[in-house]
């Protein structure tokens, strides 16, 4: 199933301001602590990390937003427009001092244009942001330079079996695993649909109906419902559209086995 715009295209945009500001107001927070700090002939290392800390907030928030926007069908491009967009206002505080962000947006395959979308019919779904970065405090007491690198990815995990029923009925078990960043995830949302005819040259996609959701609390969703095909011996193919938490999008297909 091909990348598409989608109907929550918008909310990507809206976290993308919500996420700018927060850093702005953060950064502005975080620097008014530094700039007291700073007149203290020594600098715990606690002053020193906040502002630091809070750099890599704002960058994991833009870069997490831009990949909400391009999961929902927004261009690839839209990570480096953020990117760009975070480093001006970055630059133009000067509490303490001078911070500048230098990026650069992988494109290192599987990476275009930092952004890796791979919704495969393997059962494998991955939607995933990586850059790179350098960040430099300068005019302060002491200048500090910080290479940093974000990869913010969500991935899915779809298998699933089926048992025929009378007339061309199946009673059909799915299991989702939603991970974020390698880790274990929750889901926002899950929706499943199965192809009517089970050809996987012509998608005919039917949302599955009523069907019973099982979460385990693990990132691990267990999914029954009965599908009606087109005749007995279609084999059922799935396809499972998640947004989790972050409300970042990602899908899988995967063919059923028969049991």
């Amino acid at each position: 199933m091909g990348r598409k715009a989608r109907n929550r295209r918008n909310s990507g945009q809206t976290l993308i301001i919500t996420a700018l500001v927060i850093a702005l107001l953060v950064l502005s927070i975080v620097y008014g602590v530094f700039e007291a700090g700073r007149r203290s002939e020594m600098r715990s290392a606690a002053t020193l990390n906040s502002p630091v800390l809070a750099a890599k907030l704002g960058l994991r928030n833009t870069v997490t937003s831009a990949l909400v926007n391009v999961s929902n069908g927004g261009e690839d491009e839209m990570l480096s427009t953020n990117l760009n967009e975070y480093a001006s206002i970055v630059g133009n505080q000067s509490h303490f001092g001078k911070c500048s962000v230098l990026f650069t947006v992988s494109d290192a395959s599987p990476y275009q244009s930092g952004m890796w979308i791979s919704w495969g019919s393997d059962g494998t779904g991955v939607s995933s942001a990586y850059a790179n970065f350098t960040l430099v405090f300068t005019k302060t007491e002491s200048d500090l330079q910080l290479e940093h690198t974000i990869n913010i990815t969500t991935a899915l995990n779809v298998e699933g079996t089926y048992t025929k029923l009378g007339g061309t009925l199946k009673q059909v078990n799915v299991t989702c695993r939603i991970f974020n960043e390698g880790e274990p995830a929750l889901a926002n949302n899950i929706t499943l649909y199965y192809d009517h005819d089970g050809d996987s040259g012509t998608h005919d996609w039917i949302a599955a109906d009523s069907p019973n959701i099982t979460d385990y609390g693990n990132g691990t969703y267990t999914i029954s419902f009965t599908a009606e095909t087109q005749t007995r011996n279609d084999p059922i193919l799935v396809s499972a559209h998640v947004y989790d938490l972050r409300d970042i999008f990602v899908l899988a297909n995967a063919t059923c086995a028969e049991i």
